[in-house]
């Protein structure tokens, strides 16, 4: 089982570094496909942020024909990295993106004009997968929990949830940042960590190797918002009709996802390689566990930012939270009796 799973996080790992390769040129092209785009129909770049459940509206709302159906021309790049997204955004060459809300936060607090005007998910989203001998967050004590990078959703999830279990991130339970996903799994099965935050397909991964979830962080109450649509006030302004309907857009892949079972499990396959069923329906549940049908920015997920980033930035103690998200688009969509008519009540 081990020679597979090594195997697998060792082709998932060769993966991810060819899409970040075709990534670099992704950034540098967008400029001229927005170029181009001035020499026929207005065309919009979205950028998509990991090869993960939670991205797969974007995936959705491009290879099930609902960009089209709004009228959207859109081009979509693939960027890993938040601040490139951050910049790219800022600099108009990005039209909408995905992103978190600390990114957003941070630059806020910075004077960028940046804004949230819809979220996937207001939770952090993430499985803790243990070792058997850990049965509860509270066993963490003592014990060597991975997270990604130091100030990324693993490492802010994981130290929410800790907060919450009487636990204090580092004194109590040692943090190690390890890397990506694939190098968190290695990590676990080697025993280098005894627990982290995982996403889909890499909880699939581990808990076949016999690891055990110990907290699903959906129903752990921690307010973030884990991943949103990024945009300008610029952008709203100038092209207010268009980001709502690419709100629409999401509206209708998320519906789609849950009534087209088979279509969805084959776009899945498409962007994220696997042919594996079990995986393909975990990360299905996964996105099914954390995605909001109605994409409404809650203010507490900001607001736990905020308190977060108050620890470094005085700044953020006067902040508050609706300086980082609009919220008007989706309502008008609600008011309109869209989402009520797309799921049948």
């Amino acid at each position: 089982m081990l020679k597979t799973l090594n195997l697998f996080v060792s082709v998932f790992s060769k993966m991810c570094r060819e899409i970040r390769f075709i990534t670099r040129a992704g950034v540098i092209a967008v400029s001229l496909l927005l170029f181009c785009g001035i020499a026929r129909a207005e065309k919009f770049v979205v950028a998509w942020a990991a090869v993960s459940a939670l991205n797969s509206p974007f995936w959705v709302m491009n290879d099930a024909g609902f960009l089209k159906q709004e009228g959207l021309d859109i081009d979509f790049v693939y960027i890993a990295s938040s601040p490139t997204v951050a910049r790219a955004t800022l600099a108009g060459d990005l039209a909408i993106s995905a992103s978190n809300g600390q990114v957003i936060v941070d630059a806020g607090l910075n004077g960028a004009d940046l804004i949230a005007i819809g979220a996937v998910t207001n939770v952090v989203a993430f499985y803790v997968m243990a070792h058997p001998e850990i049965k509860t967050v509270r066993d963490l004590k003592g014990k060597a929990v991975g997270v990604t990078r130091f100030g990324a959703a693993t490492d802010f999830g994981m130290r929410i949830l800790l907060n919450k279990y009487g636990l204090e991130p580092i004194k109590d339970v040692p943090l190690v940042q390890i890397g990506g996903m694939p190098e968190l799994t290695t990590a676990l099965t080697k025993k280098a960590v005894l627990a982290a935050p995982m996403s889909q397909p890499m909880a699939y991964v581990v808990q076949q190797a016999g690891l055990k979830m110990i907290a699903n962080l959906a129903k752990e109450g921690i307010p973030f918002m884990h991943l949103g649509f990024l945009t300008t006030r610029k952008f709203i302004r100038e092209h207010r009709p268009q980001a709502k309907s690419f709100l629409r857009a999401y509206g209708k892949s998320i519906q789609f996802m849950y009534t087209h079972k088979e279509e969805t499990r084959a776009i899945f396959a498409r962007y994220t390689k696997i042919q594996d069923q079990g995986m393909l329906d975990g990360s299905i549940q996964y996105a099914f566990d954390f995605m909001e049908k109605i994409p409404l920015v809650k203010a507490q997920a900001f607001q736990v930012t905020l308190d977060q980033a108050a620890k470094n930035n005085p700044k953020a103690k006067q902040a508050k939270p609706e300086q980082f998200f609009d919220n008007s688009m989706v309502q008008e969509l609600i008011d309109e009796g869209f989402f009520a008519k797309l799921w049948g009540k």
